[in-house]
């Protein structure tokens, strides 16, 4: 079965380093080291239709940024103060006209600065913010020729949809068959508290358009921890989710926690899939290792395993913020441990200790499901904010995200309509406009489809 990447941008970057250390080609090594504060730029991928070209950066909070364009050569220009690409960050994309190649470089040590080299005059350019209700943003960059733009044929939000995929969340839930797990006081298992709220979790998700989960343990059975990790794989999942109820000497521990892969838990992994070639053939999205040099090959892997560690702490930080909201937590900040099922180098993973259950209050609580559904739709939440920035392209998830559109000098309603996909009345009612008149720096809802 091929493998599906789950990063686009990573998976290219991958085969390019792959191709080009053949040829004998080095990456290049960026020195700089940005001060602390500063705004991260964790993703950044292109995307070109007729008439089109969007620049999409991912943000780990927010950031000013100023848009202009110079001439003879045409240039695109988009400067960001005290913003730098977090490592392993590029624009290593094929592209197609108007852009021929995109440049990057830390400025005067003030901040980003990215340039479009285009290849004629005359193009709109625009940006907007796309926002997560979180610190995290998404900046688009938008180059459209009027012209090309007008004549392409327009797809529906509906018909663009119909080919995109589900995101897969594989739903772990802790121990089971002969290995109870913890036990609280009054006999209640882990096993069965983590299978009850897996299962809400399952139910939640199912209503999710563009999200789709499978439970790794739908009953009382033993499976191995590796034999996790390798099911999740086999349904290509997007992200594992390990359910537990914690427990401790001292009785009074309460509150939830989340972990995610400790650094040497990483590292004796990456040792461990290096020495087993068995397992190479699927390692990184398709991407065997089998006849890859020992050297290449570790280096491909650890590029795997850090986007795959980077994401993971991303998503258990959103999944923590809504735990917050449930009810006390035991730590403020996602822990690190060595947990084999916290060890796949290509599915981002957490481990979500619902509560304590040596704790005899606590363990009453975890009994109710109305705590079951509380803890279930808080990881919900997590999940889905953490996947509005970081769904992949070719996902369901990514075309549904709520969008915002600042307005900006020369916008017409009827033009962001037609930027959008959508009709003008359902821009118009989601907005509750009485008439076509903008202001700039009005904020507009998209919405994301007219049904």
């Amino acid at each position: 079965m091929k493998k599906r990447p789950h990063s686009l941008n990573r998976r290219q970057f991958i085969q390019l380093l792959t191709s080009t250390a053949g040829a004998g080609l080095l990456l290049p090594a960026f020195s700089f080291s940005y001060a602390a504060g500063w705004v991260r730029v964790t993703h950044a991928r292109i995307e070109q239709e007729p008439g089109k070209t969007r620049l999409l950066l991912n943000l780990d909070g927010s950031a000013e940024h100023n848009l202009f364009m110079l001439k003879k050569p045409e240039r695109v220009v988009i400067d960001l103060p005290n913003t730098a690409l977090a490592k392993g960050v590029n624009f290593n994309q094929k592209l197609k006209q108007p852009v021929n190649r995109i440049r990057h470089a830390i400025r005067n040590n003030s901040g980003l600065r990215i340039v479009l080299d285009v290849s004629r005059p005359g193009l709109q350019v625009r940006s907007f913010k796309n926002k997560s209700g979180s610190a995290a943003q998404q900046l688009v960059i938008e180059l459209v020729d009027e012209k090309l733009a007008a004549s392409a044929p327009v797809k529906t939000v509906k018909q663009a949809a119909q080919k995109k995929r589900d995101l897969i969340i594989a739903i772990d839930a802790g121990h089971g068959g002969k290995d109870p797990g913890a036990i609280g006081k009054k006999g209640t298992k882990e096993k069965d508290i983590v299978l009850k709220i897996a299962r809400e979790l399952e139910t939640l998700i199912k209503r999710e358009p563009g999200l789709k989960p499978v439970l790794i343990r739908d009953g009382d059975y033993f499976i191995p921890l590796r034999d996790r990790i390798k099911k999740a794989r086999k349904h290509q999942a997007d992200l594992f989710i390990s359910v537990h109820a914690d427990a401790a000497r001292n009785r009074k521990a309460r509150g939830s926690s989340v972990f995610v892969l400790s650094q040497n838990g990483a590292s004796s992994e990456a040792a461990r899939w290096l020495a087993k070639k068995e397992n190479n053939a699927d390692l990184i999205g398709g991407i065997s290792l089998d006849e890859k040099d020992p050297m290449l090959a570790s280096v491909l892997l650890d590029l795997s395993q850090r986007h795959t560690n980077e994401s993971s702490s991303t998503v258990a930080g959103s999944l923590l913020q809504e735990l917050k909201k449930v009810g006390e937590v035991h730590s403020r900040k996602v822990e690190r441990a060595g947990f084999v099922v916290l060890k796949s180098p290509d599915i981002p993973s957490v481990l979500v200790e619902s509560a304590f259950l040596s704790n005899p209050r606590e363990e009453k609580k975890l009994r109710t499901r109305e705590y079951q559904q509380r803890v279930a739709k808080a990881v919900l939440k997590g999940v889905k904010k953490y996947f509005v920035n970081n769904a992949p392209q070719d996902s369901l998830f990514a075309s549904l995200r709520s969008q915002e559109h600042t307005i900006q000098a020369g916008d017409t309603l009827s033009g962001i309509a037609h930027r959008y996909q959508v009709s003008l009345s359902h821009l118009r009612a989601s907005n509750n406009l009485k008439s076509d008149r903008l202001r700039v720096g009005q904020v507009l809802k998209i919405p994301v489809s007219d049904t």
